[in-house]
């Protein structure tokens, strides 16, 4: 998972890149917990705390990392490791699509947090450490239509119980930004959800289309432009020709290439929301990063409605602690 979007999505190298491991942990992990998604992944240790001892990220996805999983693995985290006591390593995201290290069946919805633990399933152990990946979810999207997800049933979940410690309300919907950004409806279970390809359009509309000739391709945060896109997207017209308005506005002066960027963001996130939230005021937990949830938060107010923000890699964590839970108790039932 998940990713990011929009202005927001980072470029695509050709060489996997793994950070250098630190030498060791400062305290005793619990947990490690690792986000494997197509292009990126991130592995978190976790203390006897809930908080992160440490922390490491990768280019090497399974577009660029095909079959060595393992010896991936192990350069990124071998040296959180070196423990005497066995601990579990949750993956989620990709790494259990078919593609991956290990197809991991979806779990038809409804989903509740231990049916999702109970189907993870052991794929290796490193140094005496097993590792488990999460499976993902299927289910019927807005349309009626079927939709699957991978890595955000683990957020949702993290982002329910952080909503809980934080004595907030659960929002009516949650909205999880990024290349395909998913739209669950809130509930103890995972039940209806939506997929948008929202930033994978952005990127090819902005890179190969016609509109890329009124697009300045540096990335900046011009919030007028975005603004102006939200307000186009609530006119007459549909997506289609709303696009071709990029176009338009920088043949005739009306629009700088420097705002085309924002301006196609708002036009395509202010779409994705409208289509989404049929109701209005509806109180929205957007599970992001900092600059992508801020925009969001921006485009929700500006279309009427209200937000909660909870951080992805806290959402990741506290999902990957959850299912960890499971894990214990039900290896302690089976005296494993």
């Amino acid at each position: 998972m998940r990713r990011l979007a929009n202005s927001d999505l980072a470029s695509l190298t050709k060489r996997p890149y793994v950070e250098p491991m630190s030498t060791g942990l400062s305290k005793r992990a619990k947990l490690i917990c690792v986000d494997w998604g197509t292009t990126n992944l991130r592995a978190y240790a976790i203390g006897e705390d809930g908080s992160v001892i440490d922390e490491a990220q990768s280019n090497a996805g399974l577009r660029s990392n095909r079959g060595n999983y393992s010896d991936c693995l192990t350069t990124m985290i071998g040296s959180w490791l070196k423990q005497d006591s066995p601990i579990n390593i949750l993956l989620s995201g990709m790494i259990g699509a078919p593609t991956g290290w290990q197809e991991v069946p979806h779990v038809a919805a409804p989903v509740a947090l231990p049916q999702l633990a109970a189907k993870a399933i052991p794929v290796t152990q490193l140094h005496g450490h097993t590792v488990w990946i999460v499976p993902g979810v299927k289910g019927t999207g807005i349309s009626g239509l079927p939709d699957v997800m991978r890595g955000e049933e683990i957020q949702f979940f993290g982002a329910q119980r952080l909503c809980v410690d934080r004595h907030a309300g659960q929002p009516d919907i949650w909205c999880f930004p990024g290349t395909h950004n998913k739209w669950i409806a809130s509930g103890e279970n995972i039940d209806h959800f939506s997929t948008s390809m929202v930033g994978e359009i952005f990127e090819l509309l902005r890179q190969h289309s016609l509109l890329a000739q009124s697009l300045e391709q540096n990335v900046s945060a011009n919030q007028p432009g975005f603004l102006r896109g939200l307000e186009t997207g609530r006119k007459a017209g549909g997506l289609l020709h709303h696009l071709f308005s990029v176009r338009t506005l920088d043949l005739t002066g009306a629009q700088e290439k420097s705002d085309g960027l924002e301006y196609l963001s708002g036009i395509i996130i202010g779409h994705d929301i409208g289509a989404q939230l049929r109701k209005p005021s509806q109180y929205v937990g957007v599970v992001a990063s900092s600059p992508l949830a801020r925009k969001y938060r921006i485009a929700l107010e500006a279309l009427g409605h209200s937000s909660i923000i909870i951080e992805s890699q806290a959402a990741t964590i506290n999902g990957a602690l959850a299912i960890n839970e499971h894990l214990l108790a039900a290896s302690e039932q089976s005296g494993v």
